[in-house]
């Protein structure tokens, strides 16, 4: 526990919460002494509170000339270093984001799936792929940008078929220039991020201007534009107050569930939910801090007005650090604007559904397990499947690989790699029977099925080293001339039928995968290891002692090699001449 806390200045700022290694909390004060020491008072705090007491055992800080400020610097300081008691988001799913190609000079816009916007040229993400497709119908009907491939366009000698249904400016031939493109562009991302009312009044304001000018080609141009965009507002709106606008919607549980509805022109655009897997009721503030700057990259993706639907104590706070951040103008809300009760109604559903599918949501191959477990009835409450595979490489550095799979997937902490003796070098049968052996002399390793890389012949070795019969043990065999989906499949009763579309069918398929990489990759740094130690073997006066220490102060070979000559005269066994030669191989 931190005692000392005199260097704790009573100025705002970020503090950072070190255990032996790393950071473990970052958190940001008005007062950065106050804030810390109310860490450490007698009083008993939350679960997370009397952990980061526990395991801290320095703490740092950095003083700012406001609250604005360190709010600012504790959200980028937690995105660089992702710190374990801080509020990590769960966003593994990839969305569709309409996407504009930046890096060429007449930008394409297309569907683009990622986790979240990369840059300002992502815009969304959107509810589903559909609506995308749709959002960029309606901007080539508006604004007739392209959607083809760059290479498709390089190669174009005549205007497509876009160009016919006046989708496209044809600008692969040269029919618009590319500051005309361009600013089609950019009132396309306009035309995506502000009100209509604000775009059309740009574009009516353009097309007088150009009329006056005379310029009727430009004028009509832009009048074309506005019509589109007056024609397609006639389109359905489930609200009839043309909001613009993002609502958020927090659902606290044993987990937390948020909900962002992003509303535009009274449509619901897009949503995203997150799960947070612990009640974070108890930092409403911190919750909402995390997922904005989360979820807000760039200028493009944030609106002008916010609604949080959870009270909040930092709304001021937060506002000013958005405008900072963004330079314009973000209003929040903690109460519902008018036309607004609908989406939010919405997002307080998606909140709560977030909680229900994290509870519904089975282990990923709980079904795969239960195939196995009926296929041979077996009654096992946590099933566990071993799969084997032997690599060498002509005989030589063999290796014994053994994965684990269990309901959640691969187990990581019981995968093993093995030597094998020489002499069973390119005896796959023989090597198996060994490495299991040594799998299964510890009882803790144990698993319930066991899988073999191999027909016949290899399910007998292990069949004759295994008397336990609690132990399923099959076989799987490359089929004819090693096709997919055409292997089959062993047990000690012959050779079994398992449909190729069923997740058994898929289990046995991936474990085996697993262990063949695993074997392969334990096989590789086996024979690297070998080679590398041969290197220092044409040194006269350097034995397996003093190879063993080289490596266990360097590492590597690359570093024994580049060492500085006193460093290698510091090892045992070393001296100048070995030293001066050492250093040659590394020139």
């Amino acid at each position: 526990m931190i005692k000392d806390l005199s260097h704790v200045p009573n100025r705002p700022g970020v503090y950072q919460f070190f255990d032996s290694s790393k950071i473990i909390y970052i958190g940001k004060a008005k007062d950065l002494n106050k804030r810390v020491r109310s860490y450490f008072t007698p009083a008993i705090k939350d679960r997370k509170t009397e952990q980061i007491k526990k395991q801290a055992i320095k703490v740092e800080t950095f003083a700012t000339h406001s609250e604005t400020e360190a709010l600012i610097l504790e959200q980028q300081l937690i995105k660089e270093y992702k710190p374990k008691f801080n509020i990590l988001l769960r966003d593994d799913k990839t969305f569709p984001f309409i996407y504009f190609l930046g890096s060429h000079d007449f930008p394409s816009v297309n569907l683009k799936r990622s986790k979240q916007a990369i840059d300002e040229n992502f815009y969304g993400p959107y509810t589903n792929a559909r609506l995308v497709r749709d959002q960029i119908k309606e901007l080539q009907k508006i604004f007739r940008l392209r959607n083809c491939s760059n290479s498709t366009f390089s190669n174009r000698s005549r205007p497509c078929i876009e160009y016919q249904m006046k989708r496209c400016s044809a600008p692969c031939v040269n029919l618009i220039s590319k500051s005309e493109y361009a600013e089609d562009v950019s009132s396309a991302k306009r035309y995506l991020t502000t009100e209509k009312k604000h775009i059309k009044k740009i574009l009516k304001q353009k097309m007088q201007r150009h009329s006056e000018l005379l310029q009727f080609e430009e004028a009509d141009r832009y009048k074309k534009r506005l019509d589109s965009i007056i024609s397609l507002e006639d389109e359905a709106s489930i609200n009839i107050h043309p909001l613009d606008i993002d609502i958020w919607h927090g659902s606290f549980e044993q987990k937390t569930g948020l909900a962002k509805i992003s509303v535009r022109n009274g449509k619901v655009r897009s949503t995203k939910t997150y799960l947070i897997d612990s009640d974070a009721s108890s930092e409403v503030d911190n919750v909402f801090r995390r997922a904005i700057f989360h979820n807000y990259l760039h200028k493009s993706q944030i609106p002008n007005k916010i609604l949080i639907a959870n009270k909040i104590s930092e709304r001021k706070l937060l506002q000013e650090a958005l405008e900072k951040i963004f330079r314009k103008k973000v209003n929040i809300f903690v109460k519902a604007p008018k036309g607004s009760k609908s989406f939010l109604d919405l997002a307080k559903l998606n909140s709560k559904q977030t909680l229900i599918n994290s509870e519904k949501k089975a282990p990923p191959l709980k079904f795969a397990f239960n195939e196995l477990m009926q296929k041979f009835k077996l009654n096992i409450d946590n099933p566990t499947l071993d799969c084997i595979d032997i690599s060498h490489h002509s005989g030589s550095n063999p290796k014994a690989g053994i994965i684990r799979f269990n309901i959640e997937g691969p187990d990581k902490k019981f995968y093993r790699a093995y030597n094998l003796p020489k002499e069973l070098g390119g005896n796959d049968p023989g090597s198996i029977a060994f490495a299991i052996m040594k799998r299964l002399e510890k009882k803790d390793e144990k698993p319930n099925i066991l899988l073999v890389d191999g027909g016949r012949a290899q399910l007998n070795a292990l069949t004759s080293k295994i008397k336990n019969k609690d132990i399923l043990i099959l076989a799987i065999e490359k089929g004819s001339q090693r096709k997919v989906l055409t292997e089959n499949i062993y047990s000690i009763n012959g050779q079994e039928s398992i449909d190729v579309n069923s997740k058994l069918f898929n289990l046995l398929i991936r474990a085996r995968d697993e262990a063949h990489r695993f074997a392969i990759k334990a096989n590789r740094k086996a024979k690297r290891i070998d080679m590398q130690v041969s290197i220092l073997d044409s040194i006269k006066g350097i034995g397996p002692k003093t190879k063993e220490r080289l490596f266990n102060k360097f590492k590597s070979i690359d570093a024994i090699l580049n060492a500085d000559i006193n460093h290698l005269q510091n090892i045992k066994g070393v001296d100048e001449r070995i030293a001066n030669e050492i250093r040659k191989l590394g020139l």
